[in-house]
């Protein structure tokens, strides 16, 4: 298929080769089924389309399965001020960790990150498609090509291959 006039087509295969630590399989936590449930109960909405159904919740600062290689001792004195310097953290990162979105790094307890990971604030809403879909979803895209998706486009712009299909088929019925 070819891209439509005044577009060009860019392809990239993102490839990650990380190791995660060792951790028991995935269960939803207390905290993760309140955020959840509370956040529903508010009205979420899709942070890209404004959807109400079919949303999940992705972790966007901490990953789940990273949650057992991180220091949260260090993490909570970042969070609370008493670091204010971490030679391997950009101070701005420190600033970002200190403020997210109302946490209470005082009240955090290292022995148990789960408050944290899987707190609202750690959380971006998402409809499905914006989560897992190939494409479209967090976990298939680079971050400032997935978080395009949430800008409003310029009438006629095609952004993804799928959404040149289904203009031709419209067309065509």
């Amino acid at each position: 298929m070819n891209a439509p006039a005044n577009e060009h087509e860019f392809r990239a295969t993102i490839t990650e080769d990380v190791f995660y630590p060792a951790h028991p399989p995935r269960v939803e936590t207390p905290t993760f089924r309140k955020t959840k449930h509370d956040g529903k109960a508010a009205g979420d909405v899709c942070a890209i389309s404004g959807a109400t159904h079919n949303l999940e919740y992705h972790h966007v600062f901490c990953e789940s399965a990273l949650t057992n290689a991180v220091d949260w001792d260090t993490v909570k004195r970042i969070g609370t001020g008493e670091i204010t310097s971490v030679p391997e953290l950009h101070p701005q990162t420190i600033v970002m960790l200190a403020k997210l979105r109302g946490f209470d790094w005082a009240a955090f307890d290292p022995s148990m990150p789960e408050t944290f990971v899987d707190s609202p604030q750690n959380m971006l809403v998402l409809h499905e498609r914006f989560h897992r879909a190939p494409g479209h979803g967090i976990h298939h895209s680079s971050m400032p090509v997935f978080v395009f998706q949430a800008f409003p486009r310029k009438p006629g712009f095609v952004y993804m291959p799928d959404e040149l299909a289904s203009r031709h088929q419209s067309t065509e019925a």
